[in-house]
């Protein structure tokens, strides 16, 4: 008959659940400069890239930036800058949503994926972008 010391019973049903919760938070690894725009890197099972500049064209504050030349070191331009990153932002965690995905990061920012599938959202973000805008 088998040994069920409930020590040893108990220690396996530990080292079980601990080998199953890991299998699902595997995460990824991002370079020390990454961007994050939605979730969490570490714990993602579902991650997705987005291309930085295709989103930031699509942007009324950066149409505004580039039409009146305004200037980096320019209050304005800071102001407009940061209303770009919270609108990225924004559709970036509404995209991951719809899509399934639980962690966005701009392309090329992941050093390695341990193995998980990652998708490119950039088009489906340019989409929620430009249909939010006004109309001009």
């Amino acid at each position: 008959m088998p040994d069920r010391h409930p020590l040893r019973v108990a220690l396996a049903v530990i080292l079980a659940v601990f080998l199953a919760g890991s299998a699902h938070a595997q995460g990824i690894e991002l370079k020390s400069s990454a961007q994050v725009w939605s979730g969490s890197a570490a714990t993602c099972s579902q991650p997705a890239t987005v291309r930085f500049e295709a989103l930031r064209d699509a942007t009324p504050e950066w149409r505004t930036i580039r039409a009146e030349g305004v200037r980096k070191d320019s209050a304005r331009y800071s102001l407009l800058w940061s209303q770009l990153n919270d609108r990225i932002r924004a559709a970036c965690q509404r995209g991951a949503e719809d899509q399934g995905r639980d962690c966005v990061v701009t392309e090329g920012d992941i050093k390695n994926a341990n193995g998980l599938s990652v998708v490119d959202l950039t088009s489906e973000v340019v989409r929620r972008l430009e249909s939010e805008q006004p109309a001009s």
